[in-house]
Formats: structure tokens, C-alpha cells, sequence
């Protein structure tokens, strides 16, 4: 009585599978599902261990990502424009000056032309120098007139400044063009740095993430050795065989890719305080702004498709080594 107890369970599982293997697309769907669920639960502590390998794999470059945004963010917000500060011939009239002047108007990516004659030159160096004594002894004003032009670019990429300046060279009666981005270069190349690095890293927890579901599907093969080699036997396809494995590696991914954005929402939420506090000691406002819905769902369905492909390229590799025997 005790043995037909014993054998009631493999009989039941068996009859599942056939049942499987001759029904439609929905049964073999459902099979698949379930025997991927059943799979994780028959070990959860190391299905546990596994997913928030994935998630903290996932959290790093999602938070360096963040930080990138927030970095660009404010800097755009709190860099003033780069200007374009032009020395005008000094052997230009106040006619001529303006002729110049509107011929830089009408150039592509100039938002603003700021002129200053050589008098109104004089008159503000004179203000702020200090120097206005010595400034009367001279005989005529030493002083060029001088046109600071505000572009129309956007924070990253200098560039388009350089671009600018040189058309700007090639305008007649100006003598030279000083680009006012030193600090521009430096903030622009530390947002470009920053975004590399969270490129590099995010890139390497890809690969972790292929490693980490590639053998927990692996162990799974191993661990089902047996069971394949009887689906083989009666009649089973790689296809079939195949499927709860692959819709394991999609589960792993995203409750690894979930618990991931869990963990970034709640690092910026606690970074949010800091980050007012010393935006109010600087005098200004700031908010760190976290993953947009777009991005979380990104993030979601990349991390599934990953764990697909992990998953696909395991046992892919590991079932060629089953024979039925």
C-alpha cells in the first residue's frame, strides 16, 4: 500500500508532462510557467540569493545613471551660458561697428549681440579699475569697441562654441575672439566623464547579470538531469525542454530588475534631504529627480531580455550533453 503511495506522485508528474507534450500551445504555455515557479520554489534560498545578486547588479549602474542625469541637470541649471567676447577694429566708425554688429544677428546659433562702443568700453573700464587718473593723460582711447555674443547651444558640447567662434573670425572688421568656456570645457568634460563611467559599469553588470542567470540555469539542468533524459524518451523537444528554463531566466531578471528599482527609488529618496540641504547653503533650490516611468520600464524589460538570452544560450549549450539512454 505504502510502494502504490510512493508512485502516485512521478505517475501524476508524468501524466502532466504527457498531457503537455500532445495538448496545444495553452497547455504547454502553462506548463512551462508552472514548472519554471516550481523550479525556483523547490530551492528558495538560493533563488533568493540569485535575485538580489541580479538586483544589486542592476541597482549600481541604474544609480550611477541617475546620478549622471542629476549632475547634467545642474549643471545646465546653475552654469551661466558660454559667451563669445569680439574685438572690433579699431579703425572702424560707430556706423561701421554697427555694421559688424548685424552682421553677427544674422548668423545661424546667435541668440544675443551685446554692443559696446569704444566710449561706452572706456567709460565701464574706467568704472571698475580704478585707473582714471592715468586713463586722462592718454591722448586717444586705447580701447577697441567690443561685442559679447550669448549663443544659442545647449550645455554639452563645446564644440558647437568653437564652431561658432570661427565663423564668427571670419565676419569683416573684427580683429579677435576670445571664448569665455574654460569653466564651460571643465563642467561639460566632468558631465561626459561621469556619463562614461556609469557606461562602463553598466555595461559590466550586464555581463555579471548574463554570468548569475546563466548558471543558476545551469545548476537547474544539472539538478533535472533525469527528468530530461525521460521527457527525451518520450518524445520531448529541445523547444519543450527548453521553455521552463528560458521563462526561469525571464523571472529571475525582472524580480531582480523590480527589487533593483525598489532599492535605487529608496537611495534617492534618501539622498533627496542631503542634496536640498546643500542646494539651500548655496542659496538655490535643487531636487534630484529619479527613473522616469519610461526608464523603469526600460529597465524592466531589458533585465527580462537579458535573463532570456542567459537563459537560452545555458541550455542551449548544456542540452546537446543529454542523450536518451
Amino acid at each position: 500500500m505504502a510502494r502504490n503511495v510512493r508512485k502516485g506522485k512521478p505517475e501524476r508528474t508524468m501524466k502532466s508532462k504527457s498531457k503537455a507534450l500532445k495538448g496545444g500551445w495553452r497547455e504547454q504555455w502553462r506548463y512551462s510557467w508552472l514548472n519554471a515557479l516550481a523550479d525556483m520554489l523547490r530551492q528558495p534560498l538560493a533563488t533568493f540569493l540569485t535575485i538580489m545578486v541580479i538586483a544589486i547588479s542592476l541597482a549600481l549602474p541604474s544609480l550611477c545613471y541617475v546620478v549622471w542625469k542629476n549632475v547634467s541637470q545642474a549643471a545646465s541649471q546653475w552654469y551661466p551660458a558660454p559667451q563669445l567676447t569680439v574685438y572690433l577694429d579699431k579703425s572702424l566708425d560707430e556706423q561701421g561697428g554697427q555694421n559688424v554688429v548685424n552682421q553677427l544677428q544674422a548668423l545661424d546659433g546667435i541668440e544675443h549681440v551685446n554692443y559696446l562702443s569704444r566710449d561706452q568700453a572706456m567709460s565701464e573700464f574706467r568704472s571698475w579699475s580704478g585707473f582714471s587718473t592715468a586713463l586722462d593723460m592718454l591722448e586717444e582711447n586705447p580701447l577697441p569697441a567690443v561685442a559679447i555674443i550669448t549663443p544659442k547651444i545647449n550645455f554639452e558640447g563645446s564644440d558647437v562654441l568653437a564652431t561658432l567662434r570661427d565663423r564668427v573670425s571670419q565676419v569683416g572688421g573684427i580683429e579677435e575672439v576670445r571664448m569665455d568656456d574654460s569653466w564651460f570645457s571643465r563642467l561639460a568634460a566632468l558631465t561626459r566623464l561621469v556619463g562614461q563611467v556609469a557606461s562602463v559599469i553598466g555595461i559590466l553588470m550586464i555581463v555579471s547579470l548574463f554570468l548569475v542567470i546563466g548558471n543558476s540555469v545551469r545548476l537547474n539542468i544539472f539538478a533535472r538531469r533525469d527528468t530530461i533524459n525521460v521527457m527525451k524518451l518520450i518524445g520531448a523537444t529541445d523547444g519543450f525542454i527548453m521553455r521552463p528554463f528560458l521563462n526561469g531566466g525571464i523571472v529571475l531578471g525582472a524580480l531582480g530588475a523590480i527589487i533593483s528599482l525598489i532599492m535605487t527609488s529608496l537611495l534617492v529618496w534618501q539622498l533627496s534631504g542631503v542634496v536640498a540641504q546643500v542646494a539651500s547653503v548655496f542659496g538655490t533650490q535643487f531636487r534630484i529627480e529619479g527613473l522616469l516611468w519610461e526608464e523603469t520600464l526600460l529597465i524592466l524589460l531589458l533585465s527580462a531580455i537579458v535573463g532570456w538570452v542567459a537563459a537560452w544560450l545555458a541550455t542551449i549549450q548544456h542540452l546537446r550533453h543529454f542523450t536518451p539512454e
